[in-house]
């Protein structure tokens, strides 16, 4: 698996999930949320600056601050964005299963909606602080304006991002 910007601790401590949730779960929705939201918030090529200095150990300075205190808080919104519609299913054995709880009731679609919902607001939110704060100190990452060819163009509003033409 690629580097990740957020690790599941962070994600568990910092929403709704709570420790109970398996890791191996989680980390799917973690790589999704990163390659789905991040990389069309920050452009391809300071996307890949960030994962290169992850994967080697090396990332410091204004990245990290990037990543710490701005990337992080989306990613791990998004996660749970992509990670709630399939919370409550198991797909093992060619078949599809929904896990039941005995402490509880089933959440109807509608509910699972507004929570997708209100999740997403939460990280589109911390999505335009990341574009605030990159155009703001735009001399700091010259990455976020080099991006060229095939490579994705960082959007200037992260809310409802959506396709993109």
């Amino acid at each position: 698996m690629a580097s990740l910007f957020c690790n599941e601790d962070k994600l568990k401590s910092s929403t709704a999930i709570n420790y109970n949730v398996d890791t191996a779960f989680l980390l799917p929705f973690l790589k999704v949320a990163q390659d789905k939201h991040m990389q069309v918030i920050l452009g391809t090529d300071l996307y890949e600056k960030i994962e290169a200095e992850i994967a080697a150990g090396t990332l410091s300075g204004n990245y990290k601050t990037l990543v710490d205190d701005y990337v992080q808080d989306s990613i791990i919104h998004y996660a749970l964005v992509e990670a709630l519609p399939f919370i409550s299913f198991q797909i093992k054995n060619g078949t599809v299963t929904q896990k039941n709880s005995e402490n509880g009731t089933a959440a109807s679609k509608d509910d699972l909606n507004w929570l997708i919902q209100k999740e997403r607001d939460t990280a589109e939110f911390y999505g335009q602080r990341i574009v605030d704060y990159l155009c703001e100190n735009s001399s700091s990452f010259p990455e976020y304006t080099s991006n060229s060819g095939a490579d994705l163009n960082p959007i200037g509003n992260a809310y409802n991002i959506g396709i993109r033409i």
